[in-house]
């Protein structure tokens, strides 16, 4: 989460290579003052801290050290230095735990996004730092809100950020996207919308290649917020849960307690030129935004950042790396899927499928290995339970055959509307009322 709006991989990165991430992006800011990363600018003014940090700050877990020792000299006992050490360690660890949340509040807090979905309330959008956030979290608060239901809402994975309400010409649509969504991920998603009564009449549920990855091969943990919700789907619907140290998250506990992780925060939220906050605009130099309907707009800066040499280079490099690894397809969230799919049904949800379509750059070059293999396989269960509950596929991981070429896309992924429009017009084309025939003598 660097303060110059690079989205930070984290699946790739652990602590030394946040710290070097962070230290590279303070060189394209002023020349610091202190080894912190404050600049001048910064240092001009008093430093604020974010709403409910005092308790978090250095300060206020100083200890008094010079009678602290005395305290346990004049005890004599070596137990009391080791439980003393054993509090300094755990004032410690509370310090930066509660640091993190504070100083990163869109991915670690409870409340963090609230202040989000008010400004959506207002009909407002919301800047962020950058879109490394608990979307899950925000989707469940936004939800939870809505005064109204959505005709049509879009389920799925990061693919579908860029797909703005007004690419949908015959529904009012809700984009409920998710980053890095699993199959869990369609059982919780779900369970928010029934759990509030706004179930949809349509929803459009995206199918992308690792969308049934098994847990055990899994190397990021973005989807470990929403396993609450998809506990409490699987059990209404009598499936077994996955339970215990397989879905204990560890990676987001590990980052709460990173010292790494803090500096990155602290120095991001003291070195911003703008921070967090709600707006009538939707574009900002810095700050990603976040809109009502559920779509994002990105900053001035990412904007510069996406060329499409760099485009290219994602795509080959994503090639590279996936040629001859397969999608793993998990048949327990296949069966898990069906169930929902019948869910949905019976409470008068009509259900559309579809497939993202591929960067053509990436989707050629991963041609020759055993991905496609496996990409067949996805494509032949998404088939077989669309015959058996009697849905339509839309879209296709094949650009060629939505119209997408690479210009249209900032990475091996992600496309953004031009592309994406061709998918939602396949959609209007599917619900389009056939225009009632003229009455005799009228033209």
């Amino acid at each position: 989460m660097a303060s110059t709006g690079v989205q930070i991989d984290w699946r790739a990165m652990n602590s030394a290579d946040v710290v070097a991430s962070m230290r590279q992006s303070l060189q394209t800011k002023k020349k610091p003052m202190f080894a912190t990363g404050v600049t001048a600018k910064a240092a001009s003014a008093p430093l604020v801290a974010p709403a409910g940090l005092a308790a978090a700050t250095p300060d206020s877990v100083t200890v008094k050290s010079g009678k602290f020792k005395s305290a346990v000299a004049a005890a004599g006992k070596p137990g009391i230095y080791a439980m003393a050490a054993a509090l300094l360690i755990i004032a410690g660890v509370s310090s930066v735990w509660k640091a993190n949340v504070a100083f990163a509040p869109e991915m670690y807090g409870a409340d963090g996004l609230v202040p989000a979905v008010e400004a959506f309330a207002d009909g407002k959008n919301y800047a962020v730092f950058d879109l490394n956030l608990n979307i899950r979290r925000l989707r469940e608060l936004q939800v939870a809100r809505f005064e109204a239901t959505p005709e049509t809402v879009l389920i799925g994975a990061s693919h579908w950020q860029e797909a703005h309400a007004d690419l949908m010409k015959s529904r009012r649509m809700y984009n409920g996207h998710i980053h890095r969504d699993y199959w869990e991920d369609l059982l919780g998603v779900v369970e928010v919308y029934a759990r509030h009564k706004r179930l949809p009449r349509q929803m459009i549920i995206s199918i992308r290649d690792k969308q049934f990855t098994p847990v055990e091969l899994r190397k990021d943990f973005l989807w470990e917020p929403g396993i609450p919700n998809y506990q409490a789907m699987a059990t209404y619907l009598g499936l077994p849960i996955l339970g215990g140290w397989r879905t204990l998250p560890l990676q987001r506990i590990r980052e709460r307690l990173s010292l790494a992780m803090l500096f990155n925060n602290v120095t991001r939220w003291y070195n911003a030129d703008e921070r967090p906050h709600a707006d009538e605009r939707t574009k900002f130099q810095s700050l990603d935004t976040l809109l009502p309907d559920g779509s994002i707009k990105w900053s001035d800066q990412h904007m510069a950042i996406f060329t499409p040499d760099r485009a290219r280079r994602e795509a080959l490099a994503f090639a590279d790396l996936n040629r001859n690894n397969p999608p793993v397809i998990d048949p327990k969230g296949v069966e898990a899927f069906d169930r929902l799919l019948t869910f949905l049904a019976d409470n008068g949800t009509e259900v559309t499928l579809v497939h993202p379509p591929f960067n053509p750059i990436y989707f050629e070059h991963v041609k020759g290995g055993t991905y496609f293999s496996g990409l067949d396989k996805v494509r032949k269960v998404t088939a077989d339970l669309a015959a058996k509950h009697g849905l339509k596929i839309i879209g296709d991981f094949d650009p060629a055959k939505v119209g997408c070429t690479a210009d249209q896309y900032i990475d091996a992924e992600h496309a953004n509307p031009s592309c994406l429009v061709h998918i939602f017009k396949q959609f209007d084309d599917l619900n389009a009322t056939p225009a009632p025939a003229a009455a005799a003598g009228q033209s």
